[in-house]
């Protein structure tokens, strides 16, 4: 009903005034139609959407057994709200909107506009619940085709809105809508409704030979709803080098480069991918704690904010969030984020340095890992990985316990060694690292892990958790370093070895570090390091106080500290042991954690990079 308080002469006047624009805009809807034959390609007419203002939040809801059209906050229980409507097309260029608790019922206007509500007609559909689909700069606009008004948010409510209204940056927000799939809410592919809008986008990037890619990864947005790849007309101006699907796949053929370009069907947006295929891959691997890790659910458990977080607040509670890095085994659904610059950006000069001088000649890559696990595992990964890239030269950088991964992916795959040109690794403790078990023996794991000097409990939760990780018992002096290379003084034998750190260290496993010194050996073929088999350049600290050396006596573990080593790594652990000493590493003032981005390193790591791809 119309407002009470308006007079007679308004009540009869407004009326009119809606009949006049409802018909100059039905002629207007008519005309873009014919120019606009095919906008139908919005919606498929299958499944449902979630129509969700783009200011407020809201989404367009309906209450089951009530004819009211409202909005609720989010995404509520479908038990006593529906927010999930068909969005069809009923005729070309209209739309009808019917919530899926009841497809025979339309949204429709009343009340001169003012207000939504579902109707069932007995005939033909009325004009009052057609609409007319609106694609802007910023998002959707709906438009009822009776009254020429935009549906828009109000608050927590929806009501419709004349052009005249539409004069603040707020007014015309409340009339862009995002309409997104049912099974993609919470995705993000909405997003690509907003995406399809500007007018030419182009990006630059690099496949392997065996390489495939999707454009809209290319471009940031997954297809959504109103930017289907099949929308797309996809070509390439190097048929002999790429291949492309409907679908957006873009397959390699063989070296060289080229341009992809896809050009939407309705709007003439143009999408530009210039492409090279490259044949050589430089691979940053980085150390333990490096790669930021997720579990099933999607949540972070290892990332900037947690390291921030423990390194800042040294409670109990913060530390109980390690629980969920406990006893890592392949069914858990934990895997790695890679988001190029590693857990607390460790490697972000780094990533960025290797990808501004060598992005447009080579695939500069992150390869992100769970390092809970074995390095022998993430190994055999790392060498699939690049065997299916199919690169004709790799330069490796690992970092750390990365340079035992990068280790390990050389001893899985025999192979590799012809297709490694350089190998760049920064304080990695190839044959363990004294330090790991000076930490473990004295509760120091805070302090040698970079993470801070805690409490005697707060050390023992770490201990407890850190004694179920298999890569952890793999930086201990290695089962090789200890019998064949005497890094343990006093000590031969390896078992002698674990057994003076199950006396010294609590929640030591020695099942765990048996295991990983068989894993350890690998490294070794014929008593020759891997790593000794490809051009290598070592790197590692000096200046910080780290543990230097390690003693058995008595059954007893002793330390010897120095001032050759980054904080947990000597100098003298940094390399590998069989081709080189210490004194052929390259020695920087910086502690473990942050050495890979140290200015002095990065400057070399290019440098000899650049040089091996000259072929100098």
């Amino acid at each position: 009903m119309a407002d009470s308080r308006r007079s007679w002469l308004y009540s009869l006047a407004r009326p009119a005034a809606v009949l006049i624009a409802a018909a100059v805009l039905l002629l207007l809807c008519l005309h873009a139609a014919r120019a606009e034959a095919d906008t139908d390609y919005f919606f498929d007419g299958e499944g449902t959407y979630y129509i969700i203002n783009e200011q407020s939040g809201i989404s367009l809801a309906c209450r089951s057994g009530s004819d009211t059209v409202t909005a609720v906050s989010g995404r509520l229980s479908e038990q006593t709200m529906c927010t999930r409507f068909f969005v069809r097309p009923c005729g070309t260029g209209f739309y009808v909107i019917m919530p899926d608790i009841d497809a025979e019922r339309y949204v429709s206007v009343y009340d001169y506009g003012n207000s939504l509500r579902l109707i069932k007609p007995l005939g033909e559909i009325p004009v009052e619940a057609k609409w007319r689909v609106l694609p802007t700069e910023s998002g959707l606009q709906f438009v009822n085709v009776s009254t020429g008004e935009y549906l828009a948010a109000f608050g927590l409510s929806v009501k419709m809105k004349m052009s005249s209204e539409l004069t603040t940056t707020d007014s015309e927000n409340s009339v862009l809508w995002t309409v997104v799939k049912t099974a993609a809410y919470g995705t993000g592919e909405g997003a690509a409704i907003r995406e399809l809008n500007v007018a030419e986008r182009s990006v630059e990037r690099q496949l392997t030979k065996s390489g495939k890619a999707s454009l809209c990864e290319m471009f940031g947005f997954s297809w959504g709803p109103l930017a289907r790849a099949e929308d797309f007309t996809i070509t390439t101006d190097r048929p002999e080098v790429f291949a492309v699907n409907k679908i957006g796949t873009i397959s390699v053929r063989q070296t060289g480069e080229g341009t992809v370009t896809a050009r939407h069907r309705i709007t003439g947006q143009v999408l530009t991918a210039r492409i090279t295929v490259c044949n050589t891959g430089i691979i940053l691997v980085p150390g333990y704690m490096g790669s930021e890790l997720v579990n099933k659910k999607g949540e972070k458990i290892w990332s900037e904010s947690l390291l921030s977080e423990l390194t800042d607040s040294l409670s109990l509670s913060a530390l109980s969030r390690f629980n969920s890095l406990s006893s890592p085994s392949s069914g858990d659904g934990v895997s790695a984020v890679n988001n190029f610059f590693g857990a607390l950006d460790m490697y972000k000069d780094l990533y960025r340095a290797l990808l501004r001088t060598f992005g447009k000649d080579a695939a500069v890559e992150f390869y992100a890992y769970d390092w809970r696990r074995s390095s022998e595992d993430t190994g055999k990964a790392l060498a699939r990985y690049i065997s299916s890239q199919g690169y004709d030269q790799v330069i490796l950088v690992g970092h750390s316990f990365g340079g035992l991964v990068c280790a390990q992916a050389l001893a899985a795959d025999e192979t590799l060694a012809e297709r490694v040109v350089l190998a760049c690794m920064v304080s990695v403790p190839v044959n363990g690292s004294a330090s790991i078990a000076e930490a473990w023996a004295n509760d120091r794991f805070g302090n040698v892990l970079g993470l801070g000097s805690f409490s005697s409990t707060e050390n023992a939760v770490i201990r407890r958790i850190v004694g179920t990780l298999p890569s952890l018992y793999e930086m201990l002096p290695s089962a090789y370093g200890v019998e064949t290379l005497r890094t343990v003084e006093g000590c031969s034998s390896y078992e002698s070895f674990l057994a003076a750190c199950k006396d010294a260290c609590g929640s030591f496993d020695i099942s765990l570090a048996r295991a990983a010194g068989n894993a350890t050996k690998k490294i070794y073929k014929d008593g020759v390091c891997v790593l000794d088999t490809v051009p290598t350049v070592w790197y590692g600290g000096s200046g910080k106080e780290t543990v230097e050396s390690a003693k058995l006596s008595g059954g007893k573990l002793a330390f010897s500290f120095g001032n050759e080593g980054d904080g947990v790594v000597s100098l003298a652990e940094s390399v590998a042991g069989t081709a080189a000493k210490k004194e052929d590493a390259i020695a920087v003032s910086e502690w473990h954690l942050w050495i890979a981005d140290e200015a002095g390193i990065i400057t070399d790591i290019t440098a000899r990079i650049m040089r091996c791809l000259s072929g100098e």
